[in-house]
């Protein structure tokens, strides 16, 4: 938000998924957010955060200092791969959705998006 953070990425083989979960509502105040996940080689920061929280043994969140804008959740057990926050793209609005996890806790105001499939917990893959 700031651009004290700052990262290039390609968005080639682009997997983007709605995550519910608790953890993501809280620490975005959304109501879920959007993440982009591709291979970590097609990542690369111009300049890194320095602030980060674990919230669960799962994850490390990293932030911006200055503004505080969650940008990248880097899984303990996906080190291959960079999901970065949606919203700080440059442009987001020509992605589309390809799955939502944690819907077991998605909010009961908040509808399933169609055709897109849904997962209770985490990613199949993960």
């Amino acid at each position: 938000m700031c651009g004290a953070a700052r990262y290039e990425i390609s968005l080639k083989g682009v997997h983007t998924l709605a995550c519910h979960c608790r953890q993501c509502q809280k620490h975005m105040g959304t109501p879920y957010s959007i993440f982009v996940v591709v291979p970590a080689n097609q990542f690369n920061w111009l300049s890194k955060p320095s602030h980060h929280i674990s919230i669960s043994d799962r994850a490390t969140r990293l932030f911006c200092g200055t503004c505080g804008t969650c940008i990248k959740w880097e899984g303990k057990n996906t080190p291959d791969e960079a999901e970065v926050n949606a919203m700080t793209l440059d442009d987001p609005s020509g992605l589309t959705i390809n799955e939502e996890i944690y819907v077991r806790t998605r909010l009961p105001w908040i509808g399933a998006l169609e055709g897109v499939p849904q997962y209770e917990t985490t990613r199949p893959n993960e």
